[in-house]
């Protein structure tokens, strides 16, 4: 993965002409890596008679997002805004302002860090946490590294070390070597209630134990926050120093306090403690760092069990970067998590391009609109648009060949802690494109776009809500059940992809179960889609059957029947689907039972009856000996709604049923053929609406004459 984070973040250095780039925009690129993506900042809120409320905004917990349910047009994003300190170094107060809007666009004026370690100390004039501000420790952190950091000049150097000092001393006080923000300088209407140990005995009496009183702090901060501040606190908040009316990224010290951070993120991992050995990206002889600190914590290097002689001082034998490659990678994941990521099957992704960079070094390999149309093949998205990707994408094919998906998880918008659920390497984009096809030739062919809209267009998320739980199947879900469904998605993807072979009949009994849960959850209107999702998935098994990957459909043995199946609509489709219908009577024979109870339920919908036919059936699976006993109640309720088939089709049907009793199916292959005759049945009448709208209109008229 890592060669893949560099070889992106060549290209993306070469584009920007890093190496010609003056030594103070090298640094700065650098920082700017390690800033946090205000893209995190946004969150829904729900509009209802003009007050707009919170909606759960766990949009990063991993959860199943694409459910089949409309866009609730009353949500709208909100964005939290900046919380900023300023520092009137002229009056020699200090008070709190609301700042601009926490937007991508901001991230490269704001420079807005968070801490990569519990260790790390308060160093960043603006921080995703207020209580770093209140504790600025720069000044010491500065005078104590001073002749460590590679100023690029030492003269500005103690002069900003000189302006620190001053800012230090009329601002903030020290006891016990803890920093506070004096509560004096404050503004008078923004001093009740601040966490100031000289005006509360509680934190005064902690200031000999830096844990327990970093505790008790954060616990009156935040109630100063919600009740002196709460006009300027929005949902979600990052926090700035402003020095007369700048930020100190902005002041004439700039390029000093760049330099600080510079050495501070990178720099010092080089220049203190290094060692020289071989680098294990590019193989050469290098100075290497004691440790590698990954902005994508998925690299451990503090527990000494994976190292060396179980030795934590020789992480740089198992792992670790020269300072150029290390640049290299940083780039890279970077852009990827912003530019490349995208949610793909309601789980949060990146999208890695495989590039030889020898070879390949063409911005068009990382382009973020062109890598994000290969995720889009395996959604549920309108035809046409489907084609216009693939169209794009064979351009592309020339130079890239394969990418790797990458599903994670943060705990939070800005939590460090990046979990990974699972990736699926070296995906061919050929044959993803040749399946997408296959996939669209069905579409077409049964005009199942112009019937059903954008969710019977046949993709792998079509199929992921086929077999496995949605809100709609399972609406009780909790974090662990949405925590093993993730890896269920990924599984059943990486199966998907790599040509592994799906069993058959676990396909069926995931089918029914979740069919039978979502026809118990909806309520009737909702039902419409429902009822022709065995039609689909008859279409996903005969796209799996067609790219070998299905395995298990019985056998049935041949005999001769005495009547002739002559329904041209029926002989059709079995012997499109014939790897399941050919010679398997019983299937067959189920599939007509299935019309039958669909002409039934179509006559109970003339009158206006929800609860019609299927709903008598047991869904979850029907035992062989139950079958007999279901003709028999067809049959009576045939009589009833006067529904007869000509007597070849009848003659077959109950020929092809006859030793049911005796197979060796199982209930949930009974409960889908059933199933799929009744969907085709409905299909069928979708389609004589669509070709015939003129004639439906009359008959529709004709009923209202007769009422």
């Amino acid at each position: 993965m890592i060669p893949l984070y560099q070889a992106i973040g060549k290209i993306v250095l070469k584009t920007v002409n890093f190496n010609s780039l003056p030594e103070k925009e090298q640094k700065l690129l650098i920082v700017k890596q390690y800033c946090n993506e205000l893209n995190n900042y946004k969150w829904p809120k729900k509009v209802v008679n003009n007050v707009v409320n919170n909606v759960d905004n766990n949009v990063d917990n991993n959860v199943d997002n694409n459910v089949d349910n409309n866009v609730d047009n009353n949500v709208k994003d909100d964005v939290g805004r900046l919380l900023e300190l300023n520092l009137d170094t002229t009056k020699k107060v200090c008070y709190f302002s609301q700042g601009t809007q926490l937007i991508p666009e901001k991230k490269d004026e704001l420079l807005v860090f968070s801490n990569y370690s519990p260790n790390d100390p308060s160093i960043y004039a603006a921080h995703i946490s207020l209580k770093p501000l209140l504790q600025f420790e720069l000044y010491n952190y500065v005078e104590n590294n001073f002749k460590k950091i590679p100023w690029k000049e030492e003269t500005r150097g103690k002069e900003f070390l000189n302006y620190l000092k001053d800012i230090q001393e009329t601002f903030y006080r020290i006891e016990n070597n803890i920093i506070s923000l004096k509560y004096d300088k404050l503004i008078e209407d923004q001093q009740k209630d601040f966490p100031d140990p000289e005006n509360i005995p509680d934190l005064k009496n902690k200031l000999n134990k830096k844990k327990d009183y970093n505790k008790a702090f954060q616990k009156y901060l935040k109630n100063y926050l919600t009740s002196t501040l709460e006009e300027f606190v929005t949902e979600r908040q990052a926090y700035a120093l402003k020095i007369d009316g700048k930020f100190l990224h902005q002041t004439d010290y700039a390029e000093c306090y760049i330099d600080v951070l510079y050495y501070y993120l990178f720099d010092r991992h080089y220049l203190d403690n290094a060692k020289q050995g071989y680098c294990h990206i590019c193989g050469n002889v290098s100075t290497l760092p004691k440790g590698i600190a990954i902005k994508q914590k998925f690299f451990g290097t503090t527990n000494p069990l994976y190292f060396d002689k179980v030795d934590g001082s020789l992480t740089h034998n198992a792992f670790s970067m020269c300072e150029k490659c290390n640049q290299q990678v940083l780039i890279g994941i970077q852009y990827a998590s912003i530019k490349l990521r995208t949610t793909l099957l309601g789980l949060q992704t990146i999208v890695l391009p495989e590039i030889k960079f020898e070879i390949d070094n063409d911005e068009e390999l990382i382009d973020p609109q062109k890598l994000n149309m290969a995720t889009k093949l395996l959604e549920r998205i309108p035809l046409d648009q489907k084609r216009d990707d693939i169209n794009t994408l064979n351009t592309l094919l020339r130079r890239l060949k394969e990418f790797t998906l990458l599903f994670y998880n943060k705990p939070s918008p800005t939590s460090q802690e990046f979990i990974i659920n699972g990736m699926i390497k070296n995906i061919n984009l050929k044959e993803l494109i040749a399946k997408t096809e296959h996939l669209n030739k069905m579409v077409q062919d049964y005009n199942l776009g112009s019937l059903y809209g954008y969710q019977a267009c046949l993709s792998f998320e079509g199929l992921r809500y086929l077999i496995l739980p949605s809100k709609e199947s399972h609406p009780g879900m909790d974090q662990n059940d949405y925590t093993v469904l993730n890896k269920n998605i990924i599984s059943s993807l990486g199966s998907y992809i790599y040509k592994r072979n799906f069993q058959y009949y676990d396909l069926i009994c995931r089918f029914a179960d979740i069919y039978n849960r979502k026809n118990n959850n909806l309520k009737t209107e909702n039902k419409y889609f429902l009822n022709i999702t065995p039609f689909l998935m008859t279409l996903y098994l005969d796209h799996l059957i067609k790219f070998n990957q299905l395995e298990g459909v019985s056998i049935m043995e041949q005999r001769n029947l005495i009547s002739k199946l002559q329904d041209e609509r029926i002989t059709v489709y079995f012997n499109s689907h014939s790897q399941i219908y050919e010679n398997n009577f019983f299937a067959q024979g189920l599939f007509i039972l299935g019309m039958y109870i669909a002409a039934i339920e179509s006559e109970q919908r003339k009158k206006n009856i929800k609860s019609t036919l299927i709903n008598r059936l047991n869904l979850r699976g029907i035992p062989v000996q139950k079958v007999k006993s279901l003709m028999a109640m067809v049959d009576e309720m045939g009589k009833v709604w006067n529904i007869f088939y000509d007597s070849i089709t009848e003659n077959y049907y109950r020929e092809c049923l006859q030793g049911i009793e005796n197979s060796s199916l199982s209930p949930e292959e009974i409960v889908f053929h059933i199933l799929s005759g009744r969907a085709y049945s409905n299909y069928l009448g979708a389609m004589y609406k669509l070709e015939h709208p003129d004639k439906t209109e009359k008959n529709q008229e004709e009923q209202n004459d007769q009422q």
